[in-house]
């Protein structure tokens, strides 16, 4: 049977060609399958050229009617479907890479900050000028007076009279010099005449009456020349006693 052209009645072929056939059946057989299998897959790869028809091209043994090859082509192309081969992929164009993004711009160093205006200085205020006006000079008063002071004299004598605390001893051995009028403190003479200042009055009963007109002082066990050097000289008359709790003692300038 036939795929080609009309049926042709059945015939049955000679015994020595049947012989024959199946003597080279097998081995013509694979032949033919190889051959269109090759032809098959090479006519799907090739497309079609502009202007020509895709109808593949045959050979003339294989179309022949009642050729064997074209029977077993044509069992051959209903069992085994061509294979499918698309036309080769263009290839793609490899995309070029987006730019690198362009660095941030270095921010800005910040303003710097204007210092805040300096307060004005306040108006200088003008003092109207016065009139001078001198200071009053209040008038010192005078120093009070001192009293007038009267000693009386207890007797003459030399250092026993006067170590006998009797009170004022007239001490002769210097009279030479001036009247000295002696009395220890213990015994009276510090109370007695640390109190006169310079100016007073001083009346020495049954002598005179003088005013004070220096005081100083002379160490304990002193001479009539220390008296001299702190007077300047021998005055008129002298009180002299010891100063407590010191090695000095007061002597007193009468004129």
């Amino acid at each position: 049977m036939t795929l080609q052209g009309e049926p042709e009645p059945h015939t049955t072929p000679p015994t020595g060609t049947l012989l024959r056939f199946h003597r080279s059946g097998p081995r013509s057989t694979l032949k033919a399958l190889v051959l269109a299998g090759a032809m098959i897959a090479a006519i799907a790869m090739t497309p079609p050229l502009s202007g020509q028809s895709a109808a593949p091209a045959t050979r003339p043994e294989l179309s022949r009617p009642g050729s064997s090859m074209a029977l077993e082509a044509a069992s051959f192309e209903r069992q085994v479907a061509p294979a499918l081969v698309s036309p080769p992929a263009e290839r793609a164009t490899p995309k070029e890479a987006p730019p690198a993004p362009a660095p941030p711009p270095p921010a800005a160093a910040p303003a710097p900050v204007p210092d805040p205006p300096a307060a004005p200085e306040p108006p200088a205020v003008v003092i109207p000028p016065t009139e001078y006006v001198p200071p009053v000079s209040e008038p010192v008063p005078a120093p009070a007076k001192l009293a007038a002071r009267t000693i009386y004299i207890a007797g003459s004598g030399g250092q026993e009279l006067v170590d006998a605390c009797i009170g004022p001893v007239h001490y002769t051995p210097t009279d030479a010099f001036a009247v000295f009028i002696t009395e220890h403190d213990y015994c009276g003479g510090w109370d007695r005449f640390s109190g006169i200042g310079v100016g007073q009055t001083v009346t020495l009963a049954g002598y005179g009456t003088y005013t004070a007109h220096a005081r100083g002082q002379v160490p304990l066990g002193g001479t009539t020349s220390d008296v001299s050097a702190v007077f300047g000289g021998f005055p008129k008359a002298v009180l002299q006693t010891c100063i407590p709790g010191t090695n000095q003692m007061l002597v007193i300038a009468l004129n």
